[in-house]
């Protein structure tokens, strides 16, 4: 009877220790399990092959960066047997701006991120993603949306972006994301330019005003119904750009009657409209009202993204072909030469 008594004293003894192991080994292997996660990558295989299924991956030559003290990139490229190289893949480490963070610091993340960018055979971006950590703490919800803000732009629209580019949402990442992205599209440029060729491209870049058989700046904003725009969501549609002031009535007019002919003549190409002046007043309420359904409405009350652009004056009308080069600049009055551009780009169905 003393014996039994003794061996449930002992057990009662040992019972708190043993709540407290059992405590300790599941906080230790679910905090191993989060940091092996967090720790964890993306390979540029797999990458690829999401984005190119049935592509055979490979490691090729690194990219010297045109930043001073980066890292050079490293470069996989995703090819088949009917196309030959169909995406290529760069991969940069940036730091982490989110290792300072408690929970980053308990999950020990890396110090460093590894950034993925993919561009299809013409050097239009395909994705831009986080490769390494896996998952990243700290970063804001919107990341994802971020990252893909940058799909479907071109090297070359990156370049010649009016006052640069960089998609909202990045948090801390905005950035370094955005600059590396810049940095590589002037890697690659100098690469295949040299670097007189490539200074040569960027002083014409840097010229003021909308220059003929030059691209037109690319640019973001929001449509007059509020939703998000960018010129590379048109990426290979010809675009007819126009600039109005519609409290002035011979501006309202002339402009009205040109995106009018657009429909009436079914002419392929798609109308944005830059809208000067305060958006409450009649006059422009009333002309973003009897605008032709398809015409994307931006409201620039001040100009301010106009200037962005190099153009303020209106009425005025900017053609762009499906590479969005400038092929017409100049007034968009009734008597002005734009008619005759439109009938011979665009053409009627």
């Amino acid at each position: 009877m003393g014996d039994m008594q003794g061996k449930q004293r002992e057990l009662r003894h040992r019972s708190p220790l043993v709540w407290v192991l059992g405590a300790i080994l599941v906080v230790t292997l679910a905090w191993g399990g989060s940091v092996l996660v967090t720790r964890g990558k993306v390979s540029p295989t797999s990458c690829l092959t999401s984005l190119a299924p049935g592509s055979s991956v490979s490691q090729a030559d690194s990219l010297p960066s045109a930043a001073e003290g980066q890292e050079p990139y490293v470069v996989w490229s995703a090819s088949t047997q009917e196309q030959g190289s169909v995406s290529t893949l760069y991969t940069a480490r940036i730091p982490n701006p989110f290792q300072s963070s408690g929970l980053a610091r308990i999950l020990l993340a890396p110090s460093s991120v590894s950034v993925g960018i993919v561009v299809d055979a013409s050097t239009t971006i395909q994705q831009v993603r986080i490769l390494e950590p896996r998952t990243l703490v700290g970063p804001p919800g919107t990341l994802t949306s971020f990252l893909e803000g940058f799909k479907g732009m071109s090297f070359f629209q990156v370049l010649t972006a009016a006052d640069g580019f960089a998609p909202a949402g990045g948090g801390a990442l905005t950035i370094p994301v955005s600059a590396l992205v810049t940095d590589l599209a002037t890697s690659v440029y100098l690469r295949d330019m040299g670097k007189e060729g490539f200074d040569r491209f960027m002083a014409q870049v840097n010229s003021p005003g909308l220059r003929l058989d030059f691209p037109f700046p690319y640019f973001a904003a929001k449509t007059w119904q509020g939703n998000s725009f960018n010129l590379g969501q048109l990426n290979g549609k010809k675009v007819l750009v126009t600039f109005t002031q519609p409290t002035c009535g011979s501006c309202f007019e002339a402009t009205m009657t040109l995106l009018n002919t657009v429909v009436m003549r079914k002419f392929d190409i798609t109308p944005v409209v830059f809208i000067f002046g305060d958006p409450q007043l009649e006059p422009v309420q009333r002309f973003a009202k009897d605008a032709p359904v398809g015409a994307i409405l931006i409201s620039d009350p001040n100009s301010d993204l106009a200037r962005s652009v190099h153009q303020t004056l209106a009425p005025y009308a900017v053609i762009l072909d499906d590479q969005h080069i400038i092929r017409y600049s100049g007034s968009s009055d009734k008597g002005s030469p734009v008619y005759q551009y439109l009938e011979q780009l665009a053409g009627a169905q």
